[in-house]
Protein backbone atom coordinates (compact mmCIF):
# COMPACT_ATOMS: atom_id res chain seq x y z
CA UNK A 1 0.00 0.00 0.00
CA UNK A 2 2.79 2.05 0.69
CA UNK A 3 4.59 1.61 -2.56
CA UNK A 4 1.56 2.64 -4.25
CA UNK A 5 0.89 5.73 -2.27
CA UNK A 6 4.55 6.55 -3.15
CA UNK A 7 4.27 5.92 -6.86
CA UNK A 8 1.06 7.91 -7.05
CA UNK A 9 3.03 11.34 -5.24
CA UNK A 10 5.91 10.75 -7.30
CA UNK A 11 3.50 10.89 -10.56
CA UNK A 12 1.63 13.77 -8.84
CA UNK A 13 4.76 15.56 -8.34
CA UNK A 14 6.17 14.92 -11.96
CA UNK A 15 2.89 15.79 -13.82
CA UNK A 16 3.03 19.29 -11.73
CA UNK A 17 6.81 20.14 -12.75
CA UNK A 18 6.24 19.15 -16.36
CA UNK A 19 3.72 21.14 -16.42
CA UNK A 20 5.52 24.14 -14.87
CA UNK A 21 8.62 24.13 -17.64
CA UNK A 22 8.89 26.99 -19.00
CA UNK A 23 7.62 27.10 -23.10
CA UNK A 24 10.65 27.95 -25.17
CA UNK A 25 8.98 28.80 -28.67
CA UNK A 26 9.42 32.15 -30.37
CA UNK A 27 6.64 34.57 -30.67
CA UNK A 28 5.22 34.85 -33.17
CA UNK A 29 6.06 37.36 -35.75
CA UNK A 30 3.98 39.80 -38.18
CA UNK A 31 4.96 41.87 -41.35
CA UNK A 32 2.08 43.07 -43.20
CA UNK A 33 1.11 46.61 -44.92
CA UNK A 34 -1.28 47.90 -47.20
CA UNK A 35 -0.15 48.64 -50.97
CA UNK A 36 -2.21 49.47 -54.07
CA UNK A 37 -4.92 48.19 -52.62
CA UNK A 38 -3.36 44.93 -52.24
CA UNK A 39 -2.96 43.38 -48.63
CA UNK A 40 1.02 42.27 -48.38
CA UNK A 41 1.48 39.73 -45.43
CA UNK A 42 5.22 38.08 -44.78
CA UNK A 43 4.84 33.99 -43.93
CA UNK A 44 8.89 34.08 -43.28
CA UNK A 45 9.87 36.60 -41.64
CA UNK A 46 13.35 37.55 -40.31
CA UNK A 47 14.87 40.26 -38.63
CA UNK A 48 18.67 41.40 -36.82
CA UNK A 49 20.17 44.64 -35.98
CA UNK A 50 23.58 45.64 -37.29
CA UNK A 51 25.64 48.48 -38.09
CA UNK A 52 25.35 50.76 -40.94
CA UNK A 53 28.60 51.68 -42.66
CA UNK A 54 28.21 55.71 -41.92
CA UNK A 55 30.09 54.63 -37.82
CA UNK A 56 27.67 55.38 -34.75
CA UNK A 57 24.27 53.85 -36.49
CA UNK A 58 21.97 51.35 -35.55
CA UNK A 59 19.86 49.69 -38.34
CA UNK A 60 16.94 47.24 -37.39
CA UNK A 61 16.56 45.08 -40.64
CA UNK A 62 13.31 43.51 -41.04
CA UNK A 63 13.02 40.97 -43.93
CA UNK A 64 10.03 38.70 -45.02
CA UNK A 65 8.48 37.05 -48.39
CA UNK A 66 5.00 36.86 -48.86
CA UNK A 67 3.39 33.28 -48.92
CA UNK A 68 3.50 32.81 -52.41
CA UNK A 69 7.12 33.76 -52.81
CA UNK A 70 6.11 36.32 -55.30
CA UNK A 71 7.64 39.49 -53.64
CA UNK A 72 10.42 39.82 -51.06
CA UNK A 73 9.42 42.49 -48.59
CA UNK A 74 12.37 44.57 -46.59
CA UNK A 75 11.73 47.73 -44.31
CA UNK A 76 15.34 49.32 -42.96
CA UNK A 77 14.95 51.82 -39.46
CA UNK A 78 17.84 53.24 -39.13
CA UNK A 79 18.85 55.20 -36.07
CA UNK A 80 20.89 58.66 -35.80
CA UNK A 81 23.19 57.06 -33.37
CA UNK A 82 24.23 54.23 -31.77
CA UNK A 83 21.27 52.93 -30.31
CA UNK A 84 17.58 52.07 -31.37
CA UNK A 85 15.20 52.92 -28.61
CA UNK A 86 11.28 53.03 -28.87
CA UNK A 87 10.01 56.63 -30.92
CA UNK A 88 9.56 57.60 -34.20
CA UNK A 89 12.24 57.27 -37.46
CA UNK A 90 11.76 59.27 -40.57
CA UNK A 91 14.06 58.25 -43.21
CA UNK A 92 13.41 54.65 -43.15
CA UNK A 93 14.00 52.53 -46.39
CA UNK A 94 11.18 50.41 -47.71
CA UNK A 95 11.16 47.72 -50.56
CA UNK A 96 8.87 45.62 -52.24
CA UNK A 97 10.64 43.50 -54.96
CA UNK A 98 9.40 40.16 -57.55
CA UNK A 99 10.95 37.21 -56.64
CA UNK A 100 10.10 35.35 -60.31
CA UNK A 101 9.55 38.57 -62.19
CA UNK A 102 12.59 39.71 -63.53
CA UNK A 103 11.29 42.66 -65.96
CA UNK A 104 9.80 44.60 -62.90
CA UNK A 105 11.98 46.59 -61.12
CA UNK A 106 9.54 46.38 -57.98
CA UNK A 107 9.53 49.71 -55.30
CA UNK A 108 11.30 51.67 -53.22
CA UNK A 109 10.30 53.88 -50.46
CA UNK A 110 13.54 55.82 -49.16
CA UNK A 111 11.43 58.24 -46.35
CA UNK A 112 9.41 56.02 -45.10
CA UNK A 113 8.00 56.67 -41.45
CA UNK A 114 8.29 54.40 -38.48
CA UNK A 115 7.01 54.38 -34.85
CA UNK A 116 8.73 51.83 -32.64
CA UNK A 117 6.50 50.61 -29.93
CA UNK A 118 8.46 48.13 -28.11
CA UNK A 119 12.11 47.01 -28.62
CA UNK A 120 14.65 45.23 -26.55
CA UNK A 121 17.29 42.56 -27.20
CA UNK A 122 15.14 39.79 -28.77
CA UNK A 123 11.85 41.20 -29.86
CA UNK A 124 10.38 44.52 -31.69
CA UNK A 125 7.07 45.83 -32.56
CA UNK A 126 6.03 48.75 -34.67
CA UNK A 127 3.88 50.18 -37.26
CA UNK A 128 5.08 52.34 -40.45
CA UNK A 129 3.72 54.10 -43.57
CA UNK A 130 5.21 56.16 -46.13
CA UNK A 131 4.89 56.21 -50.09
CA UNK A 132 6.60 53.65 -52.70
CA UNK A 133 7.86 54.69 -55.84
CA UNK A 134 8.19 52.65 -59.18
CA UNK A 135 11.62 53.49 -60.82
CA UNK A 136 11.26 56.85 -59.46
CA UNK A 137 7.80 57.75 -60.53
CA UNK A 138 4.58 56.43 -59.85
CA UNK A 139 4.48 57.28 -55.87
CA UNK A 140 2.19 55.51 -54.28
CA UNK A 141 1.19 55.45 -50.86
CA UNK A 142 1.63 52.33 -48.15
CA UNK A 143 -0.46 52.22 -45.03
CA UNK A 144 -1.29 50.26 -42.08
CA UNK A 145 2.18 48.55 -41.50
CA UNK A 146 2.96 46.73 -38.81
CA UNK A 147 5.77 44.62 -37.96
CA UNK A 148 5.99 42.11 -34.73
CA UNK A 149 9.29 40.28 -35.09
CA UNK A 150 11.81 38.12 -33.33
CA UNK A 151 15.23 39.91 -33.45
CA UNK A 152 18.24 37.19 -34.40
Amino acid sequence: MKLIRGAAMLMVATMIFSACDKDDAQPDTQFSFTFNGKEYVSHATTAFLTDTVVAGQRVLVVDGLTNNFQEHMQLMIISPDSTLTMGTYSGSTMSLMPVQDSLSAGYLGTNMTVEITSINSTRAEGTFSGTLTESGENEKPLTDGTFKVNIN
